[in-house]
């Protein structure tokens, strides 16, 4: 809506001594009048464009974008910009290019100090220029800096402002000098930040940062001179900082994260010094220490015990010795989500692992109703250790700080092992005995098992899944749930024989098994009923199993499922639904299984090798 510039006076008058023909030539040409009106005529044209531009400003004014309120415009800027989005075309963010649309817009723009106050560098045209000039517009606004790839004198800028900065987020520590402009924000007082991230420029190769480390540990030194009363959520990626330096305040979110290489941490501290900070942080919500907690000593001592009485979340990783001391010495009354990843480093350790299930559930079972309904096991290798994953997950009805009235909560509790003590000994088989003798598997309604090689046969799991009659779905996973599978088939007289991947017997074989069967003991016949595991399944799902051959079990895979399928049918609990995926299975084996359920899913992965990852 602008037209098109003729240019003023002055670049009007240069063009056209540029453009001149020599003096000498044109000098017995040249009118003294004729000059001046010319330069007349060349004033009225650049004030008639002036005046032009005034009329399409005022024009563009009385347009139906002009004429909506300041307060909308900035409410709809500010949405724009927290989108992070940039222009393909400009490379800068998006927000940008729409205050350019006309002058109204960038007046208002400009006059909101809060829209400029987000110092980010996730753009590709983000200059050190670009974000100084943002430092400016912002003027005493609080700000949110997220920086990836700032230089050593956009740090220094942003050193100059603690003391209006709401969010500090770095993703850009080297352990370089440039580091020192951010040890000069954590020593200065901070009294408006809210939120503190601080993480290596890599992510995954960097070795830990350590800051603060030349203050001695008699200086009674806190983050920001213990000065950022509004501070709540501190996260530390691979960034050690001594626990006496962390500040005594209303945080609802700590969470550290260092290195899981090795065994031997990086030392921030006894134990203790971090029992201080929490004792000192009961509003504390969600906490988080992955491999960040020096090994404990084996000696007995005085646990102190740490009221928590807002905390919901729990993550806590590392030496077995250092997460089970701490595990003890919390009390928290409205925890609703435990993750503990314990990490042995001898055979002593690994002995011990049995009992820490029972001691975990009992903060649960003990202080409020809650009922687990889902139980998870998966054991697996991570490069030459072995490990165990057992995940519960349920529902409990509680009042907690937060929510004072009784409500219903998802609680979910995940438990971790793994050995590197390099023992020849299988340590999951205790494992799962020791969660599933603390759990009340009389509650379960699911069971999901993921074991890729032997661990105990048919009676183990008989006995761990013996009470389990509310269960109704089950998933198996790996050849080392052949012997889970086979406690599931009703024990009493054998049923008629599976085809086997035999074509001709299939149609004689689903024949026999529709008709009565004299084999079992139906409801007027005297004599012993067949034991049945988990009486009430009725979704049967089963991975990773080879229905071709096996060499090291009893029976093919195929003829275990065709029967354990067939004796439930014939006892009155029948699988209604049934599973296979990424197990090697032919088209006639999947057309006899189909036969015996009323719902079948196949993925149709006939004849072909298994699929070694992960679901």
């Amino acid at each position: 809506m602008s037209m098109q510039s003729s240019g003023s006076l002055e670049e009007n008058m240069a063009l056209e001594a540029s453009l001149s023909l020599p003096v000498a030539i044109l000098s017995p040409f040249r009118n003294p009048l004729c000059e001046t009106s010319r330069a007349a005529i060349l004033k009225e044209i650049n004030t008639t464009e002036l005046r032009l531009r005034s009329l399409y400003a005022q024009l563009n004014a009385l347009a139906p974008v002009s004429l909506l309120p300041a307060e909308l415009l900035t409410r709809i800027f500010h949405l724009l910009r927290d989108d992070r989005c940039y222009n393909k075309d400009t490379r800068l963010p998006f927000w940008i290019t729409v205050t350019h649309v006309c002058r109204h817009w960038r007046e208002v723009a400009l006059s909101d100090s809060t829209l400029w106050s987000g110092i980010w560098d996730n753009f590709p045209m983000c200059t050190e220029k670009w974000l100084v000039e943002m430092l400016i517009r912002s003027k005493e606004a609080l700000l949110d800096v997220d920086l990836r790839k700032p230089s050593a004198e956009l740090l220094r800028s942003v050193a100059f402002h603690p003391s209006h900065i709401r969010s500090l987020v770095l993703n850009c520590l080297t352990g370089s000098p440039s580091n020192e402009s951010v040890q000069k924000l954590l020593m200065s007082e901070a009294p408006e930040l809210e939120e503190l991230y601080l993480g290596p420029k890599s992510l995954i190769t960097s070795p830990p940062i350590v800051l603060l480390n030349d203050l001695p540990a008699s200086s009674g030194f806190r983050l920001f001179r213990g000065q950022a009363p509004k501070l709540r959520s501190i996260h530390l990626y691979q960034i050690h900082i001594p626990w006496a330096y962390l500040p005594r305040c209303t945080l609802s979110h700590l969470s550290i994260t260092s290195s899981s290489d090795g065994v031997e941490f990086s030392p921030l501290g006894e134990i203790g010094a971090l029992i201080d900070v929490l004792e000192n942080s009961p509003t504390l919500e969600r906490l988080t220490l992955d491999h960040c907690l020096a090994p404990v000593s084996s000696q007995p001592r005085a646990v102190s015990i740490v009221n928590l009485p807002r905390l919901s979340q729990l993550t806590l990783s590392g030496h077995s010795s250092s997460v089970l001391c701490l595990l003890e010495s919390f009390h928290t009354p409205a925890l609703l989500e435990l993750r503990l990843l314990f990490v042995a480093t001898n055979s002593v350790e690994v002995e011990s692992w049995p009992t820490i299930a029972p001691s975990a559930l009992a903060r649960f079972y003990r202080t409020r109703p809650v009922i687990f309904n889902h139980l998870r096991i998966e054991v697996n290798h991570y490069f030459d250790w072995p490990m165990a994953e057992v995940n519960v997950e349920g529902r409990s009805s509680f009042a907690t700080p937060i929510v004072p009235s009784s409500a219903t909560h998802n609680t979910f509790v995940s438990l971790e092992f793994e050995d590197r003590s390099h023992a020849e000994a299988d340590s999951s088989r205790g494992i799962i005995s020791g969660v599933c003798a603390a759990l009340r598997t009389a509650e379960l309604a699911s069971i999901y098992v993921t074991i890729p090689g032997y661990v105990d046969g048919p009676p183990f799991w008989t006995q761990l899944f013996r009470k389990c009659a509310s269960v109704t779905e089950l998933r198996a996973s790996g050849d080392g749930t052949v012997p889970l599978l086979q406690s599931l088939k009703p024990q009493g007289p054998p049923s008629p024989a599976s085809p086997g991947i035999r074509q001709e017997d299939s149609e004689e074989s689903r024949d026999s098994l529709d008709a009565p069967n004299p084999s079992f003991q139906d409801a007027d016949t005297p004599g012993p009923a067949p034991v049945l595991l988990c009486p009430n399944l009725t979704v049967l799902s089963i991975d990773r199993l080879d229905f071709q051959y096996r060499q090291s079990a009893e029976e093919p895979d195929y003829d275990l499922i065709f029967e354990l399928v067939g004796r439930r049918k014939h006892c009155d609990a029948p699988i209604q639904k049934l599973r296979i995926s990424k197990c090697v299975v032919s088209s006639t084996q999947a057309a006899s299984l189909a036969a015996l359920v009323p719902t079948f899913h196949w993925d149709r992965n006939e004849d072909s090798e298994l699929d070694s990852d992960g679901d």
